[in-house]
């Protein structure tokens, strides 16, 4: 038993050592797949619940372009948002594209933005706002029928939101 433990806590002190001496993992890498435009209807404000306000963004449409896919997104989503006490909007986006070659792939895509009270407030009246005033970040699952993009279907991708007055740019990266 105390040789157990011993050689538990040998290994992570080793392992302690290593990071002291500036020996970081490798971090994965991203390979950049495309960037949604994706358009927008003004919020369905559902008001206050138990969880913060609940509101409601349809999607009316847009386009997505990457260096290996293309084509347009389709009418009928939407992102149903919680705003938290403390002013962050947990995301939760589901919706469709196809691509120009005519295959549909669903999308469920959660996130957070992160803004103050002064840029949210202006995000919510549609003003423009520079995307380094807020933090707008997602992870978007795939889920794409077998043949050329069922890829989508078996990696973890990371998105970077941009607020716009009327859509939202979406740029999506594969984490390799």
């Amino acid at each position: 038993m105390y040789k157990a433990i011993f050689s538990s806590l040998l290994i992570t002190f080793l392992n302690l050592n290593t990071f002291a001496q500036g020996n970081q993992p490798e971090a994965p890498g991203l390979a950049f797949v495309c960037e949604l435009k994706v358009l927008l209807k003004p919020a369905i404000v559902v008001g206050e619940t138990p969880h913060g306000l609940r509101r409601i963004i349809p999607i009316t449409g847009g386009t997505f372009e990457g260096p290996s896919i293309k084509g347009k997104i389709l009418e009928g989503g939407a992102d149903w948002q919680i705003v938290r006490k403390d002013g962050v909007a947990e995301l939760e986006a589901h919706y469709q594209i196809q691509t120009e070659d005519g295959v549909t792939i669903y999308i469920k895509n959660t996130g957070l933005r992160v803004a103050t009270p002064e840029i949210a407030a202006k995000i919510a009246k549609g003003e423009s706002v520079s995307p380094n005033d807020y933090y707008f970040r997602a992870v978007p699952k795939f889920d794409a029928p077998a043949g050329k993009y069922e890829w989508m279907n078996n990696a973890i991708f990371i998105c970077k939101g941009i607020r716009n007055p009327d859509s939202v740019s979406i740029q999506v990266w594969k984490v390799l």
